[in-house]
């Protein structure tokens, strides 16, 4: 069985970690610990902390930088693409920094008509 926590799951689990624990969530050993409070099983572990020693997801993350700061324009964070990319034929919304909620409110309205 491979159970498989949410994204959100994780994002709490790394937030408590960093700024309730004060933990250093960039530390191989921390996110391996986190892993496995996550439900991660304990013959993964080595596989686990191989892969982040190793950074083997780096240049697949900073591909996705990389695609984010030209398709979007991200040049910072927060940022939020809305609505779909039809390959071309339509452009989602991107907009950088902290919104206020009637933002993101009139932006669902004007994709909803």
């Amino acid at each position: 069985e491979n159970d498989i926590c949410s994204t959100d799951e994780v994002n709490r689990f790394l937030f408590r970690a960093e700024y309730e624990n004060g933990e250093n969530i960039s530390d191989v050993q921390t996110l391996v610990k986190i892993g496995k409070e996550l439900g991660l099983p304990e013959d993964k572990e080595s596989e686990l902390h191989e892969y982040l020693a190793k950074e083997q997801g780096k240049s697949a993350m900073e591909q996705e930088i990389r695609t984010g700061r030209q398709r979007y324009g991200i040049k910072g964070v927060p940022f939020f693409v809305i609505g779909k990319d039809d390959q071309g034929k339509s452009r989602p919304y991107g907009f950088s920094g902290a919104q206020a909620s009637d933002t993101f409110l009139e932006l669902f309205e004007e994709l909803l008509s």
